[in-house]
């Protein structure tokens, strides 16, 4: 990215420190992009689901660092299911490029399972909630303002019964974070939850309405063009390569290529399709747009490992700006594992589209 030269975190899943990052998010809010498609009520820019379909695509494909920002993670629920003062609040510092945040779901012992929630969170004498666990794999919590996360408000039964979603201020009393490196040296942070005090404006809609508003959180999560636009650079990093290391006459790298430009554009479509359907209907197009182009850049890394193995290192730096080059390709194979893994794994997309998407019966009947 044009500018990052000097701003360089390798801890951060931006690979950029979070003084610029903050700049950048600062600059995209004034400008109009994080909230291009959102609702003018809201700060937004009112325009069609396209345009920020496109945003997501230019922004993943130059690593941008605003790809997890507040209006990605936050700004669909917020939009359906706030009050009118989260709107004016959050929303808008979101849609301003003021604050950054997080989401935390997933915890230790769940697995995949996000019915599988043992944080708590107990109504306090006077108002409010005291929440109490941990979540994991959370991205972005060292350096996050707001976290959105999940708890039970009704511990007794079903998950689809007793869950809330809260919005927790990370400077509160009782939050702490840890974080842990991933195969790539950037990383994921526990957030932990000691008797933190969460006040009824931190509720998120419906009181023991979580479940459904987690569902339809993550669809919205999923259904972008981010995934797309890093396998665009991918793919065009690997062309100009074998273009420089004269093998474009290469019937073996003509034929791989070729297919990964066919994938690449249906992967393209599909993300498109997931974008527009993202005020209705949305989970099923977004399963499908998120398996097809995480597995599609898994793809790509293996190509680019079987053409050109390590000589794809020279081609681009791992950052933009700084002009280091170096490690892409390494990187690239390490990294694109978390994709289908993140934001729900492919496995459970899948399991999703035959239930929803076919009207297949639940494993056991139910």
């Amino acid at each position: 990215m044009e500018g990052a030269a000097g701003h360089s975190d390798p801890s951060d899943l931006t690979g950029l420190d979070e003084g610029f990052e903050r700049a950048v998010l600062r600059q995209a809010g004034a400008r109009g992009f994080l909230g291009v498609s959102l609702p003018t009520a809201v700060g937004g820019g009112g325009r069609p689901p396209a345009f920020r379909a496109a945003f997501e695509l230019e922004a993943a494909f130059h690593d941008a660092p605003l790809i997890d920002t507040a209006v990605t993670l936050l700004g669909g629920p917020l939009l359906r299911f706030g009050s009118q003062a989260q709107h004016d609040g959050l929303l808008r510092q979101a849609v301003a490029g003021e604050i950054t945040a997080c989401i935390a779901y997933t915890e230790a012992d769940a697995g995949s399972d996000l019915g599988a929630v043992s944080t708590d969170a107990t109504a306090r004498w006077g108002g409010g909630f005291e929440l109490r666990g941990t979540k994991v794999l959370v991205t972005g919590a060292h350096k996050a303002d707001w976290c959105l996360t999940i708890a039970r408000t009704r511990p007794a039964v079903p998950a689809r019964e007793g869950l809330s979603m809260l919005l927790v201020d990370m400077r509160s009393p009782g939050v702490s974070v840890r974080r842990h490196p991933t195969m790539n040296g950037w990383t994921l942070c526990d957030v932990t939850f000691d008797g933190t005090v969460v006040p009824d404006e931190g509720l998120l809609g419906t009181l023991h309405g979580g479940w459904g508003q987690l569902m339809t959180a993550m669809a919205d999560e999923t259904a972008s063009l981010f995934h797309v636009g890093f396998a665009e650079r991918l793919f065009r990093t690997l062309v100009d390569g074998l273009r420089a290391e004269g093998r474009q006459d290469d019937p073996v790298a003509r034929d791989r290529l070729g297919d990964l430009r066919a994938r690449l554009d249906a992967a393209r479509r599909l993300g498109i399709r997931a974008a527009t359907a993202r005020s209705g209907q949305g989970a099923v197009p977004a399963a499908m747009a998120k398996i097809y182009a995480t597995e599609l850049h898994q793809a790509m890394t293996a190509a680019a490992a079987d053409l050109v193995g390590a000589a794809a290192g020279r081609w681009a730096p791992l950052f933009g700006g700084g002009g280091q080059p170096g490690g892409r390709l390494g990187y690239e194979l390490l990294e694109r594992v978390h994709g289908t893994i993140g934001g729900g794994t492919n496995e459970t997309k899948r399991t999703l589209l035959a239930l929803q998407g076919l009207g297949l019966a639940r494993p056991g009947g139910g």
